[in-house]
């Protein structure tokens, strides 16, 4: 009983020891998979950056617009985000619209009035009937 209390500790201690933060660790994201072929392909390319680099780029002005623009492309623009959704090419126009506008007021310096367009056109996406 006693060496299984032992080893016990060893490992939780070792555990402990080995995910100590030193503050200087990277975090990185990519995405890379085994083809058909028995080939490895890099479909995105690595990216790495500490915990308060990535802070500091959640904190930027232009993420919250950049955010929402890339989830407008994703919902309204793309073959996928078009199949979920019911939408009228009424709408689609009036989206792809506000979010060009929005995102031409955040590079413009005019972040709020920018964030209020993209906003709109998300609100017109979450509320059209999914398929």
């Amino acid at each position: 009983m006693r060496k299984i209390l032992l080893a016990f500790l060893f490992l939780l201690f070792s555990s402990v020891v080995a995910n100590a933060s030193t503050g200087d660790t990277k975090i990185c994201s990519g995405f890379a998979k085994w083809m058909k072929d028995g080939t490895f392909k890099q479909i995105r390319e690595s990216k790495c950056m500490t915990e308060a680099e990535y802070q500091a780029y959640l904190n930027s002005p232009q993420y919250m617009c950049k955010y929402l623009a890339k989830s407008i492309w994703k919902e309204s623009e793309r073959a996928y985000g078009k199949k979920q959704y019911q939408y009228t090419e009424e709408k689609l126009k009036k989206i792809k619209a506000l979010k060009d506008e929005g995102i031409a007021l955040c590079d413009g310096g005019k972040k709020d009035q920018g964030l209020a367009k993209l906003r709109e056109a998300f609100n017109i996406i979450s509320h059209t009937r999914m398929n």
